[in-house]
């Protein structure tokens, strides 16, 4: 299945997954979305900068330290929360979502972890 054919299909299994992205953090750049949300060039680099953040902040050492390495970060917002989750196979993958806050979270983690590693893996 194609990346765009694969995101389309996590935004129809998810309505209130409102942008699922698919992005290569080292290159810092989203390479495929779908969701209903309108979304510029700019809004989408913005994105991808907030997922590099998440998982480059160098508050996160005691966190690896502890944990390992972060595999997800999540945002909560008062319109929305943004979630980001990078392979752990290959960490400059990563989904970058803006989605409600009435999403069922496990589900939806589940899914894009899944659509993830299948991107990553070219199936």
């Amino acid at each position: 299945m194609a990346v765009a054919d694969s995101l389309a299909a996590v935004v129809k299994a998810f309505p209130q997954a409102r942008l699922v992205a698919f992005a290569d953090l080292s290159a810092r750049m989203i390479l495929s979305s779908a969701g209903p949300m309108v979304t510029t060039q700019e809004h989408l680099d913005r994105l991808c900068d907030q997922a590099r953040t998440s998982f480059d902040d160098p508050m996160f050492s005691l966190s690896v330290q502890a944990f390992g390495e972060p595999h997800a970060a999540l945002l909560l917002g008062p319109a929305n929360l943004r979630l980001f989750l990078r392979s752990e196979e290959e960490p400059a993958d990563a989904m970058c979502c803006i989605c409600d806050h009435a999403i069922d979270l496990a589900a939806f983690v589940t899914k894009i972890r899944e659509t993830l590693e299948s991107i990553t893996h070219g199936g």
